[in-house]
């Protein structure tokens, strides 16, 4: 039976009194690369101008020592690409543990995720892995994720799963599923056939990643309902992003967002020298916090992605950004399953009807 952890874990986490100055965070998301073996049509990811990039070790390894001095206990070893493209990425592992963190967690869409490296990073002190699961069917997967892995991340899941049984390891493993107008009826499905893997499976609305992907949203994301549109003439709820966690770039940038597919949000270098609450407390995001309070986000990208809307923004500090050539590869892809999904859905709705 599936539980209320990501619930409960939100409860814990989330920081309840938000103001200018904050807390150094508990929680840490380190982006060890921005690369990604898949191409989901809800992502941004394909569509990415930004360098591919792996996080320096030294840098990682300075950042952890520091923010553990200061008050952060968990680490999550994604953001914007896949973990397991990472080479040993159980050294990473094992070096949180060794540094202090309580708790080391991996998202991943688990078509590298075999029960070998799997169990190298267990050895190592992973705490937990979430498997991204888009489509209940090879044949909606195939259009979401971009790739016909279903079978091979279903069989990684399924050998974890036994691994973990049958050594009797205090090991937890979660589900995610973006929902999305195909995919919309398998939710249940999705839990009868898979539901048993997991602790607890996180379902979620394609989100809007900043207003980047709205172009996509009549015919890929979830249609959303007119009450669920923010008014930009009412006060809008900070993000708690800004609060809540620290976001580590593989470029070694602090940004505020863990979907800050560009740099957008980047607000300092982290700076071995410097105390991480001086850094989590610099004048940028002192001023974006302040924006998001008194709900004025004109110029930033987090405005369209409150309000579901897309607007001109500014990056909030210059910085050097190295650009890759879109993979072209990727990107007529995603144009062909768009318009798969296009006929996907119509054949969906005669069903329905």
């Amino acid at each position: 039976m599936l539980g209320k952890y990501f619930k409960n874990r939100y409860e814990k986490l989330s920081v309840k009194k938000k103001q200018k100055i904050a807390a150094v965070p508990k929680n840490a998301l380190i982006e060890l690369t921005n690369a990604c073996n898949h191409a989901c049509v809800f992502c941004f990811n394909p569509e990415m101008k930004r360098k591919t990039k792996g996080l320096d070790f030294k840098i990682f390894e300075d950042f952890i020592k520091n923010s553990i001095k200061e008050g952060l206990e968990e680490v999550g070893l994604y953001s914007t690409g896949e973990p397991f493209m990472t080479k040993n990425l159980e050294k990473y592992v094992k070096k949180a543990k060794e540094l202090g963190a309580k708790r080391v967690y991996i998202t991943s869409n688990g078509a590298l995720a075999s029960i070998d490296k799997v169990i190298k990073c267990i050895d190592a002190g992973l705490d937990s892995i979430k498997f991204s699961i888009n489509a209940g069917s090879r044949e909606t997967y195939k259009i979401i994720h971009g790739y016909d892995d279903f079978d091979k991340v279903i069989k990684n899941l399924s050998d974890i799963y036994n691994y973990k049984l049958k050594n009797n390891i205090n090991f937890k493993i979660f589900g995610s599923f973006v929902i999305t107008n195909i995919t919309l009826e398998e939710k249940d499905m999705f839990i009868k056939n898979y539901g048993n893997f997991f602790e607890d499976i996180f379902f979620q609305k394609a989100r809007n990643q900043g207003g980047r992907t709205l172009d996509k949203r009549n015919t890929i994301t979830s249609n959303i309902k007119s009450k669920e549109i923010k008014d930009s003439s009412k006060k809008l709820k900070p993000c708690g992003m800004l609060w809540d966690r620290l976001h580590l770039t593989a470029e070694g940038y602090l940004t505020a967002c863990c979907e800050d597919y560009e740099n957008d949000l980047v607000y300092k270098k982290f700076n071995n020298k410097e105390k991480v609450f001086d850094q989590f407390n610099n004048a940028k995001i002192q001023n974006l916090r302040k924006m998001h309070l008194n709900s004025k986000l004109d110029g930033t990208i987090c405005k369209g992605c409150l309000l579901n809307k897309k607007f001109d923004y500014k990056k909030i500090s210059k910085i050097e950004v190295k650009n890759n050539k879109i993979n072209l590869r990727k990107a007529n892809s995603l144009k062909e399953r768009i318009e798969k999904a296009k006929s996907f859905k119509k054949i969906i709705n005669e069903r329905a009807s």
